[in-house]
Protein backbone atom coordinates (compact mmCIF):
# COMPACT_ATOMS: atom_id res chain seq x y z
CA UNK A 1 0.00 0.00 0.00
CA UNK A 2 1.33 3.17 -0.79
CA UNK A 3 1.22 5.91 1.47
CA UNK A 4 2.57 9.30 2.14
CA UNK A 5 4.05 10.28 5.63
CA UNK A 6 4.79 13.83 5.88
CA UNK A 7 4.53 14.94 10.08
CA UNK A 8 7.77 16.73 11.38
CA UNK A 9 8.23 18.93 13.88
CA UNK A 10 7.75 22.57 11.73
CA UNK A 11 4.26 21.69 11.36
CA UNK A 12 0.91 23.47 13.11
CA UNK A 13 -0.48 21.56 15.89
CA UNK A 14 -3.50 20.50 13.69
CA UNK A 15 -1.64 19.23 10.69
CA UNK A 16 0.71 17.58 13.56
CA UNK A 17 -2.43 15.93 14.69
CA UNK A 18 -3.73 14.72 12.00
CA UNK A 19 -0.24 13.46 10.25
CA UNK A 20 0.50 11.77 13.58
CA UNK A 21 -2.43 10.20 12.64
CA UNK A 22 -1.76 8.99 9.85
CA UNK A 23 1.26 7.91 10.75
CA UNK A 24 0.14 5.49 13.74
CA UNK A 25 -2.50 3.84 11.78
CA UNK A 26 -0.79 3.24 8.48
CA UNK A 27 2.94 3.28 8.98
CA UNK A 28 3.12 -0.38 9.60
CA UNK A 29 1.70 -1.05 5.64
CA UNK A 30 4.97 0.24 4.16
CA UNK A 31 5.90 -3.78 5.60
CA UNK A 32 5.75 -6.63 3.76
CA UNK A 33 2.54 -8.61 4.33
CA UNK A 34 0.87 -5.34 6.16
CA UNK A 35 -2.43 -4.44 4.14
CA UNK A 36 -4.07 -1.21 5.45
CA UNK A 37 -4.48 -0.28 8.85
CA UNK A 38 -2.67 -2.05 11.59
CA UNK A 39 -0.91 -0.87 15.20
CA UNK A 40 1.46 -3.44 15.50
CA UNK A 41 3.13 -6.36 14.79
CA UNK A 42 5.18 -9.12 16.91
CA UNK A 43 8.64 -7.38 15.99
CA UNK A 44 7.11 -3.91 16.32
CA UNK A 45 5.62 -2.42 19.33
CA UNK A 46 4.13 0.90 20.15
CA UNK A 47 5.68 1.93 23.10
CA UNK A 48 3.11 5.30 24.11
CA UNK A 49 0.25 3.11 24.33
CA UNK A 50 -1.38 1.19 27.01
CA UNK A 51 1.33 -0.16 29.62
CA UNK A 52 4.20 -0.44 27.23
CA UNK A 53 4.53 3.02 27.53
CA UNK A 54 6.36 2.52 31.17
CA UNK A 55 8.23 -0.47 30.20
CA UNK A 56 11.09 -0.93 32.82
CA UNK A 57 9.55 1.90 34.77
CA UNK A 58 7.56 0.53 36.85
CA UNK A 59 7.38 -3.11 38.30
CA UNK A 60 4.69 -6.03 38.12
CA UNK A 61 2.89 -3.99 40.74
CA UNK A 62 2.77 -0.49 39.05
CA UNK A 63 5.38 1.06 41.11
CA UNK A 64 7.99 2.97 40.11
CA UNK A 65 11.77 1.70 39.50
CA UNK A 66 14.91 2.65 38.83
CA UNK A 67 17.83 0.63 37.32
CA UNK A 68 19.93 -0.28 39.90
CA UNK A 69 24.01 1.02 38.53
CA UNK A 70 25.12 -1.75 39.41
CA UNK A 71 23.68 -3.91 36.65
CA UNK A 72 24.39 -0.98 34.04
CA UNK A 73 27.31 -2.90 30.94
CA UNK A 74 29.25 -0.98 28.47
CA UNK A 75 29.62 -1.91 25.20
CA UNK A 76 33.31 -1.01 25.40
CA UNK A 77 35.41 -4.14 24.74
CA UNK A 78 38.81 -1.74 24.71
CA UNK A 79 40.21 1.63 25.14
CA UNK A 80 38.28 4.24 22.79
CA UNK A 81 35.42 1.72 22.30
CA UNK A 82 31.47 2.84 22.54
CA UNK A 83 30.67 4.31 25.90
CA UNK A 84 26.99 3.34 24.97
CA UNK A 85 25.49 1.68 27.96
CA UNK A 86 22.66 -0.90 28.99
CA UNK A 87 21.52 -3.71 31.36
CA UNK A 88 24.25 -6.15 30.94
CA UNK A 89 21.81 -9.09 29.79
CA UNK A 90 20.38 -6.53 26.88
CA UNK A 91 24.20 -5.73 26.01
CA UNK A 92 24.95 -9.53 25.76
CA UNK A 93 21.90 -9.98 23.60
CA UNK A 94 22.51 -7.20 21.37
CA UNK A 95 26.30 -7.96 20.54
CA UNK A 96 25.26 -11.16 19.54
CA UNK A 97 22.53 -9.54 17.28
CA UNK A 98 25.77 -7.40 16.27
CA UNK A 99 27.59 -10.58 15.00
CA UNK A 100 24.61 -12.33 13.21
CA UNK A 101 24.00 -9.04 11.40
CA UNK A 102 27.67 -8.37 10.25
CA UNK A 103 28.31 -11.82 8.83
CA UNK A 104 25.14 -11.51 6.87
CA UNK A 105 26.70 -8.31 5.87
CA UNK A 106 29.66 -10.17 4.59
CA UNK A 107 28.35 -12.77 2.26
CA UNK A 108 25.83 -10.23 0.41
CA UNK A 109 22.49 -11.39 2.80
CA UNK A 110 21.96 -8.27 3.42
CA UNK A 111 23.12 -5.02 1.70
CA UNK A 112 25.66 -2.55 1.75
CA UNK A 113 23.76 -0.12 0.44
CA UNK A 114 21.76 1.77 3.07
CA UNK A 115 22.14 4.91 4.27
CA UNK A 116 21.09 4.56 7.92
CA UNK A 117 21.05 0.02 8.52
CA UNK A 118 24.06 -0.50 7.07
CA UNK A 119 25.66 -1.54 10.31
CA UNK A 120 24.49 -2.10 14.03
CA UNK A 121 26.67 0.39 16.17
CA UNK A 122 24.56 1.51 19.20
CA UNK A 123 24.95 4.98 19.37
CA UNK A 124 22.30 5.77 22.70
CA UNK A 125 21.33 3.72 25.41
CA UNK A 126 21.03 4.11 29.45
CA UNK A 127 20.62 7.51 30.42
CA UNK A 128 20.66 7.73 34.09
CA UNK A 129 17.44 9.14 35.13
CA UNK A 130 19.08 10.40 38.71
CA UNK A 131 21.24 12.37 36.63
CA UNK A 132 18.42 14.15 34.31
CA UNK A 133 16.00 14.32 37.44
CA UNK A 134 18.82 16.35 39.00
CA UNK A 135 18.83 18.51 36.26
CA UNK A 136 15.44 18.73 36.29
CA UNK A 137 15.03 20.12 39.57
CA UNK A 138 17.36 22.56 38.80
CA UNK A 139 14.67 24.23 35.95
CA UNK A 140 11.77 23.73 39.11
CA UNK A 141 14.00 26.43 41.08
CA UNK A 142 14.04 28.48 38.15
CA UNK A 143 10.62 28.19 37.50
CA UNK A 144 9.43 28.74 40.95
CA UNK A 145 11.52 31.96 41.28
CA UNK A 146 9.77 33.33 37.95
CA UNK A 147 6.63 32.02 39.49
CA UNK A 148 7.55 34.07 42.40
CA UNK A 149 8.45 37.45 40.58
CA UNK A 150 5.39 37.06 37.95
CA UNK A 151 2.61 37.28 40.27
CA UNK A 152 4.10 39.55 43.13
CA UNK A 153 4.53 37.53 45.95
CA UNK A 154 7.84 38.26 47.13
CA UNK A 155 7.15 40.64 49.69
CA UNK A 156 5.13 37.92 51.15
CA UNK A 157 8.30 35.61 51.51
CA UNK A 158 9.77 36.75 55.06
CA UNK A 159 11.37 33.37 55.90
CA UNK A 160 11.24 29.64 55.67
CA UNK A 161 7.57 29.52 57.19
CA UNK A 162 6.41 32.16 54.63
CA UNK A 163 8.02 30.51 51.52
CA UNK A 164 5.55 27.40 52.20
CA UNK A 165 2.27 28.43 51.73
CA UNK A 166 3.79 30.21 48.13
CA UNK A 167 6.07 26.95 47.03
CA UNK A 168 2.80 24.89 47.69
CA UNK A 169 0.58 27.27 45.46
CA UNK A 170 3.55 26.69 43.38
CA UNK A 171 3.30 22.70 42.94
CA UNK A 172 -0.34 22.85 42.39
CA UNK A 173 0.17 25.10 39.63
CA UNK A 174 2.23 23.51 37.62
CA UNK A 175 2.49 19.63 38.54
CA UNK A 176 0.22 18.86 36.00
CA UNK A 177 2.40 18.99 33.31
CA UNK A 178 6.14 19.62 35.77
CA UNK A 179 6.31 16.87 38.12
CA UNK A 180 8.20 17.25 41.57
CA UNK A 181 9.09 14.19 42.79
CA UNK A 182 11.35 11.79 41.32
CA UNK A 183 9.00 9.00 41.72
CA UNK A 184 6.66 10.68 39.20
CA UNK A 185 9.15 12.29 36.87
CA UNK A 186 10.19 8.59 35.90
CA UNK A 187 6.62 8.13 35.04
CA UNK A 188 6.13 11.50 32.43
CA UNK A 189 7.38 12.03 28.86
CA UNK A 190 10.06 13.70 30.42
CA UNK A 191 11.99 10.27 31.29
CA UNK A 192 13.09 8.77 28.26
CA UNK A 193 12.51 4.81 28.47
CA UNK A 194 16.44 5.00 27.71
CA UNK A 195 16.36 5.13 31.41
CA UNK A 196 15.14 1.84 31.67
CA UNK A 197 18.33 0.46 30.38
CA UNK A 198 16.40 -2.10 28.08
CA UNK A 199 16.51 0.32 25.00
CA UNK A 200 19.30 0.69 22.39
CA UNK A 201 19.20 2.98 19.65
CA UNK A 202 21.76 2.22 16.46
CA UNK A 203 20.77 6.02 14.45
CA UNK A 204 20.79 9.52 15.61
CA UNK A 205 17.72 10.54 14.50
CA UNK A 206 15.11 13.35 15.16
CA UNK A 207 12.25 11.54 16.60
CA UNK A 208 9.86 13.82 15.06
CA UNK A 209 10.49 13.32 11.65
CA UNK A 210 8.20 10.93 10.44
CA UNK A 211 9.34 10.86 6.43
CA UNK A 212 12.96 9.94 8.06
CA UNK A 213 11.39 6.98 9.81
CA UNK A 214 9.34 5.56 6.95
CA UNK A 215 12.19 6.73 3.94
CA UNK A 216 15.42 5.41 6.28
CA UNK A 217 13.67 2.67 7.69
CA UNK A 218 9.80 0.83 6.97
CA UNK A 219 10.80 1.63 3.32
CA UNK A 220 14.37 0.80 3.69
CA UNK A 221 16.42 -2.55 2.20
CA UNK A 222 17.55 -4.15 5.34
CA UNK A 223 15.08 -3.04 7.64
CA UNK A 224 12.54 -6.76 6.86
CA UNK A 225 15.79 -8.77 7.78
CA UNK A 226 16.39 -6.29 10.62
CA UNK A 227 13.40 -6.68 12.72
CA UNK A 228 13.35 -10.52 12.13
CA UNK A 229 16.44 -11.05 13.54
CA UNK A 230 15.83 -8.43 16.26
CA UNK A 231 12.83 -10.53 17.52
CA UNK A 232 14.77 -13.79 17.66
CA UNK A 233 17.28 -11.84 19.99
CA UNK A 234 14.69 -10.63 22.02
CA UNK A 235 14.39 -7.68 21.07
CA UNK A 236 11.61 -5.34 19.41
CA UNK A 237 11.45 -1.96 17.62
CA UNK A 238 9.78 0.75 18.83
CA UNK A 239 7.20 1.63 15.89
CA UNK A 240 7.63 5.88 16.42
CA UNK A 241 11.33 5.35 17.06
CA UNK A 242 12.09 2.34 14.16
CA UNK A 243 16.02 2.94 14.99
CA UNK A 244 15.04 1.92 19.06
CA UNK A 245 15.45 -1.55 20.06
CA UNK A 246 13.63 -2.41 23.28
CA UNK A 247 14.52 -5.93 25.29
CA UNK A 248 11.24 -7.90 25.81
CA UNK A 249 12.08 -9.21 29.04
CA UNK A 250 9.00 -11.84 28.73
CA UNK A 251 10.99 -13.03 25.38
CA UNK A 252 12.06 -16.91 25.23
CA UNK A 253 14.65 -15.17 23.10
CA UNK A 254 15.83 -12.86 26.23
CA UNK A 255 15.64 -15.80 28.57
CA UNK A 256 19.17 -17.28 27.93
CA UNK A 257 20.84 -13.93 28.48
CA UNK A 258 18.48 -13.52 31.55
CA UNK A 259 19.40 -16.11 32.94
CA UNK A 260 23.04 -15.83 32.19
CA UNK A 261 23.28 -12.20 33.84
CA UNK A 262 21.36 -12.92 37.02
CA UNK A 263 22.70 -16.49 37.73
CA UNK A 264 18.84 -17.68 38.35
CA UNK A 265 17.95 -20.73 36.30
CA UNK A 266 14.83 -19.84 35.85
CA UNK A 267 14.58 -16.13 35.79
CA UNK A 268 12.01 -13.61 33.77
CA UNK A 269 10.28 -10.49 33.66
CA UNK A 270 9.67 -10.60 37.51
CA UNK A 271 12.91 -11.68 38.42
CA UNK A 272 14.48 -8.82 36.47
CA UNK A 273 12.28 -5.75 37.92
CA UNK A 274 12.76 -6.98 41.26
CA UNK A 275 16.75 -7.32 41.70
CA UNK A 276 18.12 -5.45 39.36
CA UNK A 277 15.66 -2.33 40.13
CA UNK A 278 14.97 -0.11 43.36
CA UNK A 279 12.66 2.01 44.48
CA UNK A 280 12.80 5.69 44.05
CA UNK A 281 9.85 6.81 46.23
CA UNK A 282 12.26 6.01 49.66
CA UNK A 283 14.22 8.97 48.59
CA UNK A 284 11.20 11.20 47.94
CA UNK A 285 10.59 12.62 51.71
CA UNK A 286 14.40 13.94 51.26
CA UNK A 287 14.20 15.12 48.07
CA UNK A 288 10.87 17.02 48.22
CA UNK A 289 12.72 18.85 51.77
CA UNK A 290 15.65 19.69 50.01
CA UNK A 291 14.11 20.88 46.82
CA UNK A 292 11.85 23.16 48.77
CA UNK A 293 14.87 24.73 50.90
CA UNK A 294 16.81 25.09 47.30
CA UNK A 295 13.92 26.73 46.06
CA UNK A 296 14.05 29.19 48.94
CA UNK A 297 17.36 29.61 49.43
CA UNK A 298 17.27 30.79 45.86
CA UNK A 299 14.80 33.34 46.30
CA UNK A 300 17.30 34.81 49.58
CA UNK A 301 20.44 34.84 47.60
CA UNK A 302 19.02 36.74 45.33
CA UNK A 303 16.89 39.18 47.19
CA UNK A 304 18.20 39.04 50.83
CA UNK A 305 17.58 42.15 52.08
CA UNK A 306 13.73 43.60 51.34
CA UNK A 307 11.52 46.81 52.01
CA UNK A 308 7.77 47.03 52.33
CA UNK A 309 5.30 49.16 53.50
CA UNK A 310 3.24 48.89 55.91
CA UNK A 311 0.08 51.06 56.88
CA UNK A 312 -1.78 51.90 60.01
CA UNK A 313 -5.17 52.42 61.08
CA UNK A 314 -4.81 56.20 61.67
CA UNK A 315 -2.33 58.88 61.44
CA UNK A 316 -1.20 58.96 64.99
CA UNK A 317 -2.27 57.46 68.09
CA UNK A 318 -4.96 60.73 68.94
CA UNK A 319 -6.26 60.61 65.60
CA UNK A 320 -9.50 59.14 64.09
CA UNK A 321 -8.27 59.85 60.04
CA UNK A 322 -7.04 56.72 57.72
CA UNK A 323 -3.50 57.10 57.01
CA UNK A 324 -3.41 56.60 52.94
CA UNK A 325 -1.06 54.65 51.21
CA UNK A 326 1.61 57.33 50.56
CA UNK A 327 1.46 57.97 54.06
CA UNK A 328 2.49 54.51 55.16
CA UNK A 329 5.78 53.76 57.00
CA UNK A 330 8.75 51.54 55.61
CA UNK A 331 9.76 48.28 57.07
CA UNK A 332 13.39 47.00 56.28
CA UNK A 333 14.27 43.15 56.85
CA UNK A 334 16.78 40.36 55.86
CA UNK A 335 16.02 36.90 54.69
CA UNK A 336 17.97 34.29 55.73
CA UNK A 337 19.63 31.09 53.81
CA UNK A 338 18.61 28.03 55.89
CA UNK A 339 19.46 24.32 55.59
CA UNK A 340 17.89 21.55 56.11
CA UNK A 341 20.15 21.27 59.39
CA UNK A 342 18.26 24.71 60.16
CA UNK A 343 14.87 22.85 59.84
CA UNK A 344 15.77 20.02 61.84
CA UNK A 345 13.66 20.69 64.67
CA UNK A 346 10.91 20.55 61.89
CA UNK A 347 8.63 16.95 63.10
CA UNK A 348 8.70 14.44 60.58
CA UNK A 349 5.02 15.09 59.84
CA UNK A 350 5.71 18.78 59.02
CA UNK A 351 7.32 16.99 56.07
CA UNK A 352 4.93 14.27 55.61
CA UNK A 353 1.99 16.30 55.36
CA UNK A 354 3.62 18.02 52.61
CA UNK A 355 4.96 15.13 50.59
CA UNK A 356 1.15 13.39 50.90
CA UNK A 357 -0.13 16.98 49.26
CA UNK A 358 2.53 16.90 46.54
CA UNK A 359 1.56 13.72 45.53
CA UNK A 360 -2.02 13.89 45.65
CA UNK A 361 -1.65 16.97 43.11
CA UNK A 362 1.34 15.62 40.99
CA UNK A 363 -0.25 12.21 40.35
CA UNK A 364 -3.71 13.44 39.16
CA UNK A 365 -5.37 11.18 41.94
CA UNK A 366 -6.87 14.54 43.56
CA UNK A 367 -7.99 12.63 46.97
CA UNK A 368 -10.66 15.11 48.73
CA UNK A 369 -9.07 16.61 51.79
CA UNK A 370 -10.34 14.38 54.11
CA UNK A 371 -9.62 11.40 52.72
CA UNK A 372 -6.06 13.46 51.94
CA UNK A 373 -5.48 13.54 55.95
CA UNK A 374 -6.05 10.24 56.70
CA UNK A 375 -3.51 8.98 54.33
CA UNK A 376 -0.69 11.42 56.09
CA UNK A 377 -2.17 10.39 59.31
CA UNK A 378 -1.29 6.90 58.54
CA UNK A 379 1.60 7.41 57.12
CA UNK A 380 2.95 9.43 60.28
CA UNK A 381 2.04 6.75 62.62
CA UNK A 382 4.18 4.09 60.88
CA UNK A 383 6.83 6.43 60.75
CA UNK A 384 6.77 6.91 64.67
CA UNK A 385 5.85 3.24 64.96
CA UNK A 386 7.80 1.59 62.46
CA UNK A 387 10.49 4.07 60.20
CA UNK A 388 10.33 6.34 57.28
CA UNK A 389 10.85 3.61 54.82
CA UNK A 390 7.42 2.16 55.97
CA UNK A 391 5.81 5.52 55.86
CA UNK A 392 6.84 5.86 52.53
CA UNK A 393 5.97 2.66 51.01
CA UNK A 394 2.49 2.65 52.29
CA UNK A 395 2.23 6.60 50.77
CA UNK A 396 3.20 4.85 47.39
CA UNK A 397 0.21 2.22 47.74
CA UNK A 398 -1.82 5.45 47.43
CA UNK A 399 -0.45 7.30 44.57
CA UNK A 400 1.98 4.79 42.67
CA UNK A 401 -0.91 3.62 40.02
CA UNK A 402 -0.61 4.91 36.70
CA UNK A 403 -4.12 2.79 35.65
CA UNK A 404 -5.58 6.48 35.54
CA UNK A 405 -2.86 7.71 32.67
CA UNK A 406 -4.63 8.21 29.37
CA UNK A 407 -3.21 5.28 27.00
CA UNK A 408 -3.36 2.94 29.63
CA UNK A 409 -5.64 0.12 29.23
CA UNK A 410 -7.46 0.79 31.60
CA UNK A 411 -8.54 4.25 31.03
CA UNK A 412 -8.79 2.64 27.30
CA UNK A 413 -11.30 0.14 28.55
CA UNK A 414 -13.51 2.74 30.44
CA UNK A 415 -13.41 5.11 27.25
CA UNK A 416 -14.65 2.24 24.83
CA UNK A 417 -17.66 1.18 27.84
CA UNK A 418 -18.80 5.05 28.06
CA UNK A 419 -18.72 5.52 24.14
CA UNK A 420 -22.32 4.41 23.72
CA UNK A 421 -23.20 7.23 26.30
CA UNK A 422 -24.07 10.48 24.25
CA UNK A 423 -23.51 12.54 27.31
CA UNK A 424 -20.00 11.16 28.09
CA UNK A 425 -16.78 13.53 27.57
CA UNK A 426 -13.28 13.13 27.93
CA UNK A 427 -13.45 15.05 31.23
CA UNK A 428 -16.59 12.05 32.91
CA UNK A 429 -14.07 9.44 31.41
CA UNK A 430 -11.20 10.60 33.45
CA UNK A 431 -12.98 11.48 36.55
CA UNK A 432 -14.81 7.63 36.27
CA UNK A 433 -11.29 6.01 35.98
CA UNK A 434 -10.09 8.33 38.39
CA UNK A 435 -12.18 7.45 41.07
CA UNK A 436 -12.13 3.72 40.42
CA UNK A 437 -8.10 3.80 40.81
CA UNK A 438 -8.81 6.02 44.55
CA UNK A 439 -11.36 2.94 45.22
CA UNK A 440 -8.46 -0.25 44.72
CA UNK A 441 -5.80 1.98 46.03
CA UNK A 442 -7.50 2.46 49.16
CA UNK A 443 -7.80 -0.40 52.10
CA UNK A 444 -8.57 -0.32 55.62
CA UNK A 445 -5.83 0.53 57.40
Amino acid sequence: MAITINGNSRLNARNMFIQRSIYDGYILSALDNVDGLQLETIQIKDFIKDEKMLIGRVDAFGNPILLNPLYVKSFASKIGGSQVKAVNFVVDAFKDMQEEFEAALRVGKVSTNSQALDSLAPVKGYMDPSVSYADYRKKLVDFFRDYVFRTKRLKHIRDFETFVPIFMDFATQITAINPITETMYILTSKNSVLSSGLAIEIYNGDYNDDALKLDLFYQGVNFEYLKNLAYGHGFVIDKHIPWRFVADINSPQMAPYVQNATLLPEAGAGAVLEFLYTRPHLDDLNNIASLMVECYSNIVRLRPRAVIKTSSATASTRSAKTTFTKCAKKEAFTRRVVSLQDLASLPLSYWIDKYVKIRNIETGLHYDEATANIITRNAVDLANSLDTQTSTRYIATKFDNFEHFRGSLFHDLTRIQMSSDPNATGDLVDERVQRSVQASNFVVY
